[in-house]
């Protein structure tokens, strides 16, 4: 049986957890050679994340140590969703290199509307399709960042 007391133990070392992870990337960013010193560059977005972990963290401390309690049941997870999205994460990680960004992550998107409860595979795979077909043409053309075409994509495109 799962009490008060140890949940709130548990939500403090989930804050913590997410401070120290926010501090973590904060303090390999300013040691990461590259990332430069302008209010603008490729070290913003570590930043932006460091700084969002840390205050989540720390909200969930303060939560946790005025006793205020999430759930007060206890912890409700889902495990199929937990496990539809871990395997449409470990599909994409697996299929990246062969069928290339686009179906890969089409997939993952399949994968994580039917662990939010979506029965509709042919809209969520269309919709996954123009999502990943529009994050490629920004990265690849828009911020000239390559995402991977795969194998099975080199079949069809044009040979430079």
């Amino acid at each position: 049986m799962t009490t008060a007391r140890s949940l709130r133990i548990g939500e403090a070392l989930l804050g913590g957890g997410l401070s120290a992870l926010g501090a973590l990337i904060a303090i390999e960013t300013m040691l990461t050679p590259s990332a430069g010193r302008s209010v603008v560059g490729p070290a913003l977005f570590p930043y932006l994340i460091s700084g969002g972990l840390v205050l989540i963290g720390l909200s969930l401390l303060r939560e946790a140590f005025a006793g205020h309690i999430a759930h007060e049941t206890g912890l409700e997870l889902d495990l199929r969703a937990v496990a539809l999205v871990a395997a449409g994460l470990a599909a994409q990680f697996l299929l990246i290199e062969f069928l290339g960004w686009i179906p890969s992550a089409a997939l993952l998107f399949v994968a994580v509307a039917r662990a939010f409860g979506s029965r509709r595979y042919l809209p969520n795979a269309a919709l996954g399709l123009l999502l990943a077909g529009g994050t490629f043409v920004v990265f690849n053309y828009g911020l000239d960042l390559n995402l991977p075409i795969g194998s099975v994509g080199e079949w069809f495109a044009p040979a430079e």
